[in-house]
């Protein structure tokens, strides 16, 4: 059984219906990986594995596989999604795999896990039964076999792929070439050193797990290639690898799970301290509400005070009131019925003030007559004097203008 890892970046900027993988070899046999990016007309990522020659192949060809093709999840490998099946692959049917493999809701959730930073890894192991080469006589009954060589150099070629760029970037040009070797087990010890240089977090990557994984295999098989105390190292490392970078993975789980967990907590906390300080604000307000309430309660004893005063002044204004209408009553009673009286008054006062004028003007046109000395002195007798020191009394003659005439008049002083 063969490993194949492919990383996909860039993969919600492609524009592509349908992306094909690199093509890599399992029993000398050509292989490939085919994925829609959007959906085989469904509404979920679509995975198949497939022959990339069948074009070029021999009518009647066919070659079965037992594979898995597994979606990585990236930041909790206990969620990737992996799916398994055997086909006879044949002329007609070239590519056969998964129609709805996975929903593409879930792939394309940031939190998913299925892509980080925008790339997509797709881990495929293909196992295809021994065959032997089709015969010249019936070429049909099987399809034809790669040339080691080429089979060496597809192999290589998909693990240099399956690396970034920047990791070879110190790589001396002997380690470069050693691609063009047929030779697995140095292909696999070149590969080996590589890996072994790398730290564990890059190592951990599924691309490289797959590649340490497949240069151990094929180590564990020539360990000629090494010292005695190099073997050993190299059989302990195959049996412990997979535990170790299953160990990594899941402490790495346990630090994120952590730190979600903190970024959570600080998200409560500042939260509760977000409330505190609304209770507080509350609480502040509340003081403040209830001084007002005392102070109201206060306002409103007091006017229970001056409503209760004013009420007792309402009843004694009442028993004054009640006094009052009921001597107006009566004085109302008395007066009833003397309105004729009252009219017969007036009459008489308009009739004495028309006699007084009428007497008033003819007594003032009339030239009063000068009284004697006697009677003078019996007037004075009965008048009191205006002053203890009185001096004697004199006649004194004047005039007085009345009605545009002068009238000559003596006065007493």
């Amino acid at each position: 059984m063969a490993r194949f890892t492919w990383r996909i970046e860039n993969f919600t900027s492609s524009n592509e219906s349908k992306l094909y993988s690199g093509i890599f070899v399992v029993n000398e046999y050509r292989w490939r990986l085919l994925l829609f990016p959007k959906g085989n007309n469904v509404d979920y990522l679509s995975l198949y594995l497939g022959v990339p020659d069948a074009n070029s192949l021999p009518n009647g060809w066919s070659r079965t596989a037992k594979y898995s093709i597994a979606l990585i999840n990236q930041m909790d490998s206990k969620k990737t999604v992996k799916e398994e099946a055997e086909h006879r692959f044949h002329e007609g049917e070239s590519e056969w795999g998964f129609k709805s493999f996975f929903p593409l809701s879930e792939l394309h959730d940031k939190n998913g896990g299925y892509l980080v930073d925008d790339t997509c890894l797709i881990e495929a192991e293909v196992s295809v039964p021994d065959t032997s080469p089709a015969s010249t006589d019936n070429p049909s009954d099987s399809s034809v076999p790669v040339d080691p060589v080429e089979s060496v150099y597809i192999k290589a070629e998909s693990f240099l792929k399956s690396i970034p760029k920047k990791s070879f970037s110190s790589v001396s040009d002997a380690t470069r070439e050693v691609p063009l070797l047929n030779d697995h087990a140095i292909l696999a010890k070149g590969c080996f050193n590589k890996l072994i240089s790398f730290p564990l977090d890059d190592l951990v990557e599924p691309k490289h797990e797959t590649a340490m994984r497949e240069s151990l295999s094929i180590l564990s098989d020539n360990l000629s290639l090494f010292t005695e105390e190099q073997a050993k190292e190299i059989m302990s490392l195959k049996a412990n690898f997979p535990a170790a970078i299953q160990d990594w993975r899941d402490s790495v789980q346990v630090k994120v799970n952590s730190e979600r967990l903190w970024l959570t907590f600080v998200k409560t906390n500042n939260l509760l301290e977000d409330l505190v300080k609304t209770e507080e604000g509350i609480k502040t307000k509340l003081e403040e509400l209830n001084n007002r309430e005392k102070e109201l309660e206060m306002q409103l004893e007091g006017l229970k005070s001056r409503s209760r005063q004013l009420k007792e002044e309402r009843i004694e204004i009442w028993k004054q009131t009640k006094q009052v209408y009921a001597l107006a009553q009566e004085q109302s009673s008395k007066i009833e019925g003397k309105e004729p009286e009252v009219d017969l008054a007036n009459k008489k006062l308009e009739d004495l003030k028309s006699k007084w004028a009428s007497n008033k003007k003819t007594l003032l046109h009339t030239t009063p007559v000068r009284p004697s000395r006697d009677t003078l002195r019996n007037l004075l007798r009965h008048r009191k004097p205006a002053k203890e020191n009185s001096e004697e009394t004199s006649w004194r003659t004047g005039e007085e203008t009345v009605g545009g005439k002068t009238t000559s008049v003596d006065t007493l002083n």
